[in-house]
């Protein structure tokens, strides 16, 4: 029997955690979800603003994480969003833990903890 896909707040869960292990302060840029109404499932943000911006303090740098579950679709607006960050110099990815883990050598990081995986 296939393991069932982990939701994307668990994919979060998990990516959230491996960053911390390594020293990350990672801030939620989501403002959560609007039920109903004309304006149904719309956010007050930028459209395609990445999920997490996660600081490295002690190594000088930050980046943009946009976390998605397996199998998971990026939208047009979170694409430009990531291309626009890395034009400027500013480290952006989408995925899961998988993908987290490349950013974090993409950063620097050379030895990496054990991870709990919710990729799938």
């Amino acid at each position: 029997m296939k393991p069932p896909v982990p939701t994307e707040r668990q994919v979060q869960a998990a990516v959230v955690d491996l960053f911390r292990q390594l020293g990350g302060r990672v801030c939620s840029l989501s403002q959560g979800y609007r039920p109903g109404g004309p304006r149904h499932g719309t956010t007050r943000q930028t459209k395609g603003l990445a999920d997490l911006r996660v600081f490295f303090p002690a190594r000088g740098v930050c980046a943009d994480f946009e976390v998605k579950r397996p199998g998971g679709k990026v939208t047009p607006e979170q694409m430009e969003y990531g291309c626009l960050c890395e034009s400027c110099g500013h480290p952006w990815a989408c995925g899961g833990v998988s993908e987290a883990v490349e950013l974090l050598r993409r950063l620097g990081f050379k030895v990496l903890p054990k991870v709990r995986s919710s990729d799938g």
